[in-house]
């Protein structure tokens, strides 16, 4: 750890007087290592120039008021380590509203992104429905109980009761029929995407 310099009254008085005192640059000199011992030690994911920098922005606000008097107010370096403390958690609390930000940002992408792929998949869904239900290829009865089971959600028992068949069947069915519909919305999803 750096050594913390002995405070020197005449320093502080100066530039506490005088935001443009050419002694700034000696103050921060002399408490720039200590700063960053504390910074490493204590918030070592931060960056500590950044810090520093609105440390000592906010030192020279605050030292036209502040009287160094070491017996009732305790030394120098711990009034200064204390504004250092303080703007360190302010960095992180605006890197935690920053990181926040960015995830809800990412979220928001994703939701958008989702919705455009639905889009996509719901307009290949219109197109491929009529093509598998007028593909003569399919046994018009599969088509038919297809419709009744999985276009209009009816239930698969009444269906297969009406078509005069097991349910497996209808399952079956309903699953290779299914696979065929989204084999054709896949294709549509891609050659409009």
């Amino acid at each position: 750890m750096a050594r913390i310099p002995a405070t020197s009254v005449s320093l502080i008085k100066e530039v506490s007087g005088d935001a443009g005192s050419a002694r700034w640059a000696e103050l921060y000199a002399a408490y720039r290592g200590p700063i960053c011992d504390f910074m490493r030690s204590k918030y070592p994911t931060l960056e500590p120039d950044d810090v520093i920098q609105e440390s000592m922005a906010a030192l020279a606000k605050a030292l036209p008021a502040y009287r160094y008097v070491p017996d009732e107010k305790g030394h120098f370096r711990n009034y200064l380590l204390g504004i250092v403390d303080h703007k360190a958690k302010d960095a992180i609390r605006r890197r935690a509203r920053e990181d926040e930000k960015l995830a809800r940002l990412r979220a928001e992408a994703d939701v958008r992104a989702r919705e455009e792929d639905d889009s996509w998949r719901n307009i290949a869904l219109e197109v491929a429905i009529p093509q598998l239900m007028g593909d003569s290829s399919i046994d018009a009865r599969h088509r038919q109980i297809f419709r009744h089971v999985a276009l209009e959600r009816e239930n698969p028992e009444d269906v297969a009761r009406r078509f005069g068949v097991t349910r497996n069947n209808v399952d079956q069915i309903k699953r290779r029929m299914t696979m065929r519909l989204s084999e054709l919305v896949s294709a549509l999803a891609a050659e409009l995407g």
